[in-house]
């Protein structure tokens, strides 16, 4: 783990002083939970109006041990259909391995509330269906203040069944750039044969 460890302790120095740059987006977010150490980023960098290109990426690392270790990092090319829609294609690393994806995206976005549905195919070591659902509501509770409501469902379905699901549900405040709260992670590989749960609180910015 002590690479992982190097990796985003470069990521955070290069980005953690500040994105001066209104193409450039990166937000980091990180879960003190239970059971382990989740770290989260995504960078998001816009070429123009329509394509944008984008890198996310998660560690989650037990304090006991190796044995359950999740990553994910997955670079993505984004090009804008219309105004609710975009069509993907990503390339990355992930338990067990490499793999590459092309995928649809549809959008909705407010001052308070966004929503975001992806679904389409992904190669590793076979062929699946894959898709995801994020929700995120910011009502006003006044005085500079808003709650935050998160909600991140993925799943992925082949001829081998359900091989692997994720679940992230966040309920915290937010003021300004920073969002903190508490955070519970759900995961499930193997048609749910191996289940994994992690609560606790996290902390997140959005430079």
């Amino acid at each position: 783990m002590d690479k992982y460890r190097l990796y985003l302790f470069l990521l955070l120095l290069v980005f953690g002083n500040g994105v001066h740059s209104q193409e450039l987006s990166f937000t980091p977010d990180v879960v003190f939970g239970n059971r382990s150490m989740t770290y989260k980023h995504l960078l998001i960098y816009h070429l123009d109006s329509k394509l944008s290109l984008d890198n996310l990426t998660l560690f989650d690392t037990e304090y006991e041990g190796d044995t359950n270790t999740i990553y994910f990092i997955r670079n993505n090319v984004s090009y804008k259909l219309s105004e609710k829609t975009r069509v993907n294609t990503s390339v990355g690393i992930k338990n067990p391995g490499a793999f590459g994806s092309l995928s649809l995206s549809f959008f909705s976005r407010t001052p308070h509330f966004s929503a975001n549905y992806t679904a389409g195919g992904t190669y590793q070591d076979g062929v699946s269906f894959e898709q995801s659902l994020v929700i995120s509501y910011y009502p006003n509770l006044g005085r500079n203040h808003q709650a935050y409501i998160n909600i991140l469902a993925t799943g992925n379905l082949s001829s081998k069944g359900y091989i692997r699901g994720l679940q992230q549900f966040k309920l915290g405040i937010r003021k300004e750039k920073l969002i903190t709260g508490l955070a519970l992670n759900l995961d499930q590989f193997n048609n749910s044969r191996k289940k994994l749960k992690n609560t606790g609180i996290f902390f997140k910015y959005n430079f």
